[in-house]
């Protein structure tokens, strides 16, 4: 019994090591972080211009609504 405890805690604890390391940025490679892929196509002119369209469409939704 007492084996089968050491056995999973070191499985424990070699899992919760690899997981603490899997967040760790990967040193040589340019990785883009979520938040500046979110600012990036923000900023797209191409999107700015859908937002206005679709903004545009809502607004006509909701007069028409209102009448």
């Amino acid at each position: 019994m007492r084996n089968k405890i050491i056995v999973v805690g070191v499985i424990a604890a070699a899992i919760y090591l690899a997981g603490a390391r899997s967040h760790r940025p990967v040193k040589g490679k340019q990785s883009e972080t979520l938040r500046h892929q979110a600012e990036r196509l923000w900023r797209d002119p191409k999107n700015a211009k859908a937002r206005k369209k679709l903004g545009k469409k809502i607004a006509a939704k909701v007069s028409d609504l209102k009448k």
